[in-house]
């Protein structure tokens, strides 16, 4: 049977209804895959050893699959004492500034990217460069898998052409104020290893920044000024002691 004109309008309208509704429901998909959570604008004050900071947990770019992130304790200063520091996620390094890694972390130049908004604290991470400190004080020994940290960085900004895809240096860390969630890294190479066993004994920056002024030693190049990187690691929480 013949449709009329007015049941083909009709039907037209119908399948340009039905049409418009697909289109609005794809778009609906879409956007709902692609948000991220909103991250929080600054870290939060962590009042005592061993108290977790899971709301501070963000969203944040991975340059590893999410099953090779896993939870554990890391050594650490503070104040002349020994921390242990919670680490619960990867570490967080985005281009720019340009890395040959892999890892895309880089040692020599200041973060373009954040892995949230707003004021991020600092870790420092004390390296020894060229002797081998007792490894009782060290939190990531040479040529070891450190949990969540990159295996290889571009130090060609510090050490030319050649350090543009380099295994991470032994080292430590050293913390100016108690924090939980994400931190910032400076890096601060030491030389020789009475120097390295002078911040070992005081575990303190104070020591480092006394060093770092002495003109016998950080005006001998016997100890680096501090030196940016674009490297983030996530700390949830702490406590006291050695692990």
């Amino acid at each position: 049977m013949t449709k009329t004109p007015h049941i083909r309008l009709r039907l037209a309208e119908r399948t340009a209804m039905v049409g418009a509704l697909v289109a609005t429901a794809a778009a609906l998909v879409v956007v709902a895959c692609t948000t991220k959570p909103s991250a929080p604008s600054s870290p939060s004050s962590v009042d005592g050893a061993g108290v977790a900071a899971s709301t501070l947990a963000v969203a944040h770019t991975s340059h590893a699959p999410a099953a090779d992130q896993q939870r554990g304790y890391l050594d650490g200063w503070f104040e002349g004492a020994e921390v242990n520091l919670f680490y619960t996620k990867w570490y967080f390094c985005e281009e720019p500034p340009e890395s040959g890694a892999a890892s895309g972390c880089v040692i020599g130049a200041e973060p373009e990217v954040a892995p949230r908004p707003g004021p991020i604290p600092t870790i420092y991470a004390i390296a020894a460069v060229g002797f081998q400190p007792d490894p009782s004080t060290l939190a990531c020994a040479a040529n070891s898998a450190c949990l969540n940290h990159p295996a290889m960085i571009d130090a060609s900004r510090v050490v030319g052409a050649r350090g543009t895809n380099i295994p991470a240096l032994p080292h430590s860390h050293i913390l100016e104020e108690r924090r939980a969630g994400w931190f910032k890294t400076v890096n601060i190479r030491v030389f020789r290893l009475d120097v390295w066993n002078q911040i070992a004994a005081a575990r303190s920056l104070a020591k480092v920044r006394e060093l770092q002024a002495d003109p016998a030693v950080g005006g001998a190049g016997l100890i680096s000024p501090d030196t940016p990187t674009n490297i983030f690691f996530f700390i949830a929480s702490w406590r006291s002691g050695s692990i």
